[in-house]
């Protein structure tokens, strides 16, 4: 073993010299490519699992994609990174996340990463919400670095996951800094993340490029972060991209995820040009970079990125992929086919925006049900999803609840309770003096080509329990008028009432008890009455029981006045979803 030792020793410093010694000696042009991912939410297969439904790109497009510059320009010229949030969203990663556990094998996604030769992963928030037995299990196994810099081990002071890795790629030292997004606690019950802190990307994110830069000198220097573009102002530590990118020194390019935008752009920090990427969600776009740089007897003397996102529609699959992973393809499959029930009518997600609807009706149903609490909040998880009345499997879940949020029961006031829907209005709808103005908070998007909401559709929390109108005509702090209770009685704004909510609302999540109620952050903790199972889980054992949605209760609410809001509502409903 001591002779092992000795060898091994003597090669890695024989290979730091060799290292040294080819820096040093550089002469002329150098160039390599570098590729990223962002939010792919499990969209690892070109098929959704039911017949007749297809992914237009997946991560086996990517793979092709891949296959094919590294064959061209070399292997040795090509990085990929992934930026986080990969491991929710799809029923493949849920299945191996939270199904098949029994297997001793790798997790389903360490094995596509090794497939892939990936170089680098971020730490996402989703990742994180998997839960520890998930992403320890992902971290150990994983022989690329898992990255998350802003992560911090309460125990030891040190990173939880790595902070940084150093490429080697076409004869030059590449360093990505990895951050995760710093708002995690907000979002996330303590369970998923205990033992770990999350710290705000630009507190740490200067002094660790400068350490980088002294241990290391790389070439270039790339911050890769699950965080989102924001607006450039610095106030927004969720999306801190393009604040970053104008203010931190040493840094050639920040690669921005979590808001699912687009970016490709370069933004001057004073005295360099630095290029912001972001590629959307669900491999939609694959991010390109090429960096060039020239030597002189081993000095850098110019150097340039360039930057281009890669629409992967239309990009053939990767065949070999698609085989190696068949087996976990159909797993996955036959479980998301089970049948679980029937329903007896159709839900559409893109009611919920107009007023009470049977989609919310299943979720408010549910959650009242299971944990007696007074009043049920919830909000349209899915932007514009149907199931369609009759059979019901698996798959049809992920559209009716795809995140994988517990069920909480908190203690409001009745006070608390009205500015939460105070809140959650004013960012959903606007104050109309006429019925041709708009009722939604919507605007023009120029790169989709048409409306979307200002603020996100997740976050527009209604109300189950309460009988109440929204007045569109009044400013926000008068818009929502409770009449009672669901059963005529007072509703007492001094009152304490037991609340059922998601996980993530109950943390914090979308502000509405922080910036909404004006409860600090700090005690949220000791408002939580009951921490239960999972929402997705609870409506499964809802239809299994025989339930087929005839017997849901109906929210009682509305939008008034009917006649302002009635036109209102049909012109929106075609501009923002392209149908009446």
């Amino acid at each position: 073993m001591k002779i092992f030792t000795k060898f091994k020793k003597i090669a890695i410093v024989t290979s730091f010299i060799a290292l040294l010694a080819s820096c040093n000696n550089r002469n002329g042009s150098y160039n390599a490519q570098i590729f990223a991912v962002n939010d792919i939410h499990g969209a690892l297969f070109d098929s959704l699992y039911v017949d007749g439904k297809a992914n237009k790109y997946s991560l086996a497009n990517v793979s092709a994609y891949i296959n094919a510059r590294r064959a061209e320009i070399g292997a040795d010229k090509v990085a990929m990174i992934d930026l986080g949030d990969a491991l929710q969203g799809d029923n493949s990663v849920f299945y191996a996340n939270y199904v098949d556990t029994a297997t001793t094998e790798k997790h389903f996604f360490t094995r596509i990463i090794e497939y892939m030769k990936y170089d680098a992963l971020v730490v996402g928030n989703h990742d994180i919400e998997t839960g520890h037995k998930v992403y320890d299990k992902i971290a150990s196994e994983l022989s690329v670095p898992y990255l998350a810099a802003n992560a911090i081990d309460q125990k030891s002071g040190k990173c939880y996951f790595k902070p940084y890795t150093i490429l080697e790629k076409g004869g030059m030292k590449i360093a990505i800094i990895g951050m995760t997004n710093p708002n995690i606690k907000k979002w996330l019950g303590e369970e998923l993340w205990s033992g770990i802190d999350f710290l705000p990307i630009e507190e740490i994110a200067q002094p660790l490029i400068d350490e980088v830069k002294e241990k290391h000198n790389p070439d270039f220097t790339l911050l890769a972060m699950h965080a989102g573009l924001g607006d450039g102002s610095g106030t927004d530590v969720e999306n801190p991209a393009r604040f970053l990118a104008s203010t931190l020194k040493g840094i050639d390019a920040v690669l921005s995820s979590h808001d699912h935008q687009t970016a490709c752009e370069k933004i001057w920090n004073g005295t360099d040009s630095v290029l912001v990427m972001e590629g959307g969600s669900r491999c939609k776009n694959l991010i390109k970079i090429d960096i060039d740089a020239n030597f002189e007897n081993g000095k850098l003397v110019g150097k340039n990125l360039s930057g281009e996102l890669l629409p992967m529609q239309g990009t053939p699959v990767d065949n070999e992929y698609l085989t190696m992973f068949k087996g976990d393809y159909l797993k996955t499959k036959a479980f998301t086919n089970e049948e679980i029930g029937t329903i007896s009518e159709e839900i559409n997600t893109v009611d919920a925006f107009f007023g009470p609807s049977s989609y919310l009706n299943l979720i408010h149903s549910v959650q009242l049900a299971q944990s007696g609490a007074d009043i049920s909040m919830a909000a349209p998880l899915t932007y514009n999803g149907k199931v369609e009345a009759g059979k019901l499997i698996y798959h049809d879940l992920f559209t009716i609840y795809p995140f994988e949020n517990q069920l909480y029961v908190i203690s409001l006031t009745g006070k608390q309770i009205q500015d939460c829907l105070e809140y959650s209005y004013d960012t959903w709808i606007s104050t109309m003096n006429s019925s041709k103005d708009h009722l939604l908070r919507i605007k023009f998007d120029e790169k989709r080509g048409g409306y979307n909401f200002i603020y996100p559709a997740f976050n527009f929390d209604s109300a189950a329990g309460l009988i109440y109108d929204v007045d569109v005509r009044e400013p926000f702090g008068s818009r929502v008028k409770i009449k009672s209770m669901a059963d005529g009685t007072q509703f007492d704004l001094a009152k304490n009432y037991k609340v059922a909510m998601s996980s993530y609302r109950a943390n914090g999540g979308g502000d509405l008890l922080t910036k909404g109620a004006g409860i600090p952050r700090e005690e949220l903790p000791s408002i939580i009455l009951e921490k239960k199972d999972d929402i997705r889980g609870m409506i499964y054992n809802f239809y299994r029981s025989g339930n087929t949605g005839e017997k849901m209760i109906e929210a009682q609410w509305k939008f008034i006045p009917e006649s302002m809001v009635k036109d209102a509502i049909q012109r929106d409903r075609a501009l923002v979803f392209g149908k009446r």
